[in-house]
C-alpha cells in the first residue's frame, strides 16, 4: 500500500509552494488550485471532542464568533464517539472537579436521566445531544463530517485552516485557532514542535470500547455476591474471583493472552440492562497516529470484542443473552502527540502537588500509564486512590505552543511530559482545558493583535472560577 502524500505548504491564495521530498519513493505534483474561503470567524476550534466542545461553547458565550470543525457527526469525542465511560474522579476533598460548563452539562444530564448521582458515569447519547443543545444556546456554529488537511502560516500566525468534506476543499479564516484534535494535528501540519511517547518514543496501548445490553442484572448481581463483590455495576480484573475466571477462559482458548491482559466494565446510566466495556486493550508501537495502524487496531479490536462476547455469555451468569449494541467509531488513544508549550507539566509537578498562579484545573488523579513500562512510581490506580486534600494544578501555559502566537492546544495533547500526561488526560481535566482555552480565545479576540502568551493566565483562572483552596 502506497503512503499518502503529506500536506504541502500553501499560500493564502491557495497556491502550492512545494511538496516535501525524500519521504516517499513516488511523489505527485498537484496543479495549482483555488480554494474557496467559506467564512471568517473570531475563533475556529479544530475537533469537537472532550475539550473542543467546551472550548467552542465557552468562546461563543463570551461574544466570540466561533466555529467547531469535527470529523464525526457528534460532539463529545472520546465520551461519545469513543464510548469512554466514566469520567474518572479527581479524588480531591471538597471539590468535584467540574469546571462551570461541566457542572452545567451534569445538571442538564440529570434532567434527562443521562448521569448518576455522583456524575461519574453518563449515557453517551445524552451527552452528545446535550452538548449540541448547549452549543446552539451559545450561538456556536458546528461543521460535522469535515477533516483538517492543511493550514496557512504567516510568520507565527495561522491565518486559515484548509479542510475537506463532501463539498471538496475549503478554507476558513479566523483571528485565533484552538487545536482540540487530541493528536495536535494542527500543530503538526504547520511544523510546530511536539513530543510523542515515552523515553523510547512508544505510545501507550490503545483500546476499542463497546456496549452490551440484554444483561440479567438480578442473576449477575447474585453471581457477583457469591464472589464477595457487592458492586455489580462495575467489575474488572481486580474484582474478587475475576482473574481466575479470565485465566480459565484463556486456558480453554476462548480468550487470547492479549485479551486477558486488561478487562473493565461499567454500568450505563439510564440503561438498566446495559454495560460499557473499557476493553479490549490493544498492543501499541511508536507513532500510533497512523491511518494504517488505526485501521489495523479497529479490525483487531472487533475480533477481540467477539471473543469477549463469547467469554461473557459462556462464563458470566446473567450475560447468557447479552448482545453488542455499539462499538466505538474511533480507536481510543491514551496518548499520541504532545505539544512543546510555554510550560511543560512534569511528573515532578504532579508528585509534589505543585500549584500555579495561572492554574485553571486541579487534580489528585494518579499516574496512570498502561502497558508500556513500569513508570507508575508505585502510585495507586483509580480504584485505590483515597480522597485527599492534596492536589496538583494545570497551568494555562501548557496550552500555548512555543512557536505560535494565535493558537492554543487543549486536551490530552497539551504540553506535558509522558508520565504527567497519563494523570492529566482524563475527561474532567480535558473539559477544564477546553473551557479555559475558550475563555482565553474570547479575551484574545478583543485585542487587535492576538498573542496568547500575552493573555493573563490568572484572569483565566478567575473566569473559570478555580478557588485558591478547597
Amino acid at each position: 500500500m502506497k503512503k499518502a502524500i503529506p500536506p504541502s505548504a500553501r499560500t493564502a491564495e491557495g497556491g502550492i509552494l512545494s511538496i516535501k521530498k525524500g519521504m516517499y519513493m513516488n511523489t505527485l505534483h498537484i496543479p495549482e488550485k483555488k480554494i474557496p474561503v467559506i467564512d471568517t470567524f473570531d475563533t475556529v476550534v479544530l475537533g469537537g471532542g472532550t475539550a473542543g466542545a467546551f472550548a467552542g461553547i465557552a468562546a461563543a458565550r463570551r461574544g466570540s464568533r466561533t466555529l467547531i470543525i469535527e470529523q464525526f457527526g457528534a460532539l463529545g469525542g472520546s465520551a461519545t464517539t469513543g464510548l469512554v465511560l466514566p469520567l474518572m474522579l479527581l479524588h480531591i476533598k471538597n471539590y468535584d472537579g467540574h469546571c462551570p460548563l461541566s457542572a452545567e452539562l451534569v445538571e442538564r444530564l440529570r434532567t434527562v436521566g443521562g448521569t448518576e448521582e455522583d456524575a461519574n458515569s453518563f449515557d453517551p447519547v445524552m451527552v452528545q445531544i446535550t452538548l449540541e443543545d448547549m452549543a446552539a444556546d451559545s450561538n456556536c456554529d458546528i461543521l460535522y463530517y469535515t477533516t483538517l488537511v492543511d493550514a496557512v502560516l504567516e510568520d507565527r500566525t495561522i491565518t486559515h485552516v484548509i479542510v475537506n468534506n463532501k463539498n471538496g476543499l475549503a478554507a476558513y479564516k479566523a483571528k485565533c485557532f484552538i487545536d482540540c484534535t487530541g493528536d495536535a494535528d494542527l500543530i503538526k501540519l504547520v511544523g510546530a514542535s511536539y513530543q510523542s511517547g515515552n523515553h523510547n518514543r512508544v505510545n501507550q496501548p490503545v483500546s476499542l470500547r463497546f456496549d452490551m445490553a440484554g444483561i440479567d442484572f438480578e442473576r449477575f448481581h447474585a453471581y457477583m455476591r457469591s464472589l464477595g463483590n457487592d458492586q455489580y455495576k462495575y467489575f474488572a480484573m481486580n474484582t474478587p474471583g475475576m482473574k481466575d475466571i479470565i485465566r480459565k477462559a484463556y486456558e480453554n482458548g476462548v480468550l487470547t493472552e492479549q485479551d486477558a491482559c486488561y478487562f473493565q466494565a461499567f454500568g450505563i446510566p439510564g440503561r438498566p440492562d446495559g454495560m460499557n466495556f473499557n476493553c479490549p486493550e490493544l498492543t501499541t508501537k511508536e507513532n500510533v497516529v497512523d491511518a494504517e495502524f488505526m485501521t489495523q487496531k479497529q479490525l483487531e479490536g472487533k475480533k477481540a470484542i467477539m471473543r469477549l462476547r463469547k467469554f461473557l455469555r459462556d462464563y458470566i451468569p446473567g450475560f447468557e443473552n447479552a448482545y453488542i449494541t455499539s462499538i466505538a467509531q474511533l480507536v481510543g488513544f491514551r496518548e499520541s502527540r504532545r505539544i512543546e508549550a510555554e510550560y511543560m507539566l512534569t511528573i515532578e509537578d504532579v508528585l509534589t502537588y505543585r500549584k500555579f498562579p495561572d492554574g485553571f484545573a486541579a487534580s489528585h488523579y494518579p499516574i496512570d500509564v498502561h502497558g508500556v513500562d513500569d513508570v507508575s512510581l508505585g502510585l495507586k490506580y483509580q480504584h485505590d486512590v483515597p480522597v485527599d486534600e492534596q492536589y496538583w494544578e494545570v497551568p494555562f501555559r501548557v496550552m500555548i505552543p512555543k512557536t505560535l502566537d494565535n493558537v492554543l492546544t487543549a486536551g490530552r495533547c497539551a504540553g506535558m511530559d509522558f508520565r504527567a500526561q497519563s494523570a492529566a488526560r482524563i475527561q474532567p481535566t480535558c473539559r477544564s482545558m477546553g473551557e479555559a482555552a475558550g475563555i482565553a480565545a474570547a479575551m484574545a479576540v478583543k485585542n487587535e493583535a492576538v498573542r496568547f502568551n500575552e493573555i493573563d493566565g490568572t484572569a483565566v483562572r478567575r473566569e473559570i472560577r478555580l478557588p485558591d483552596k478547597f
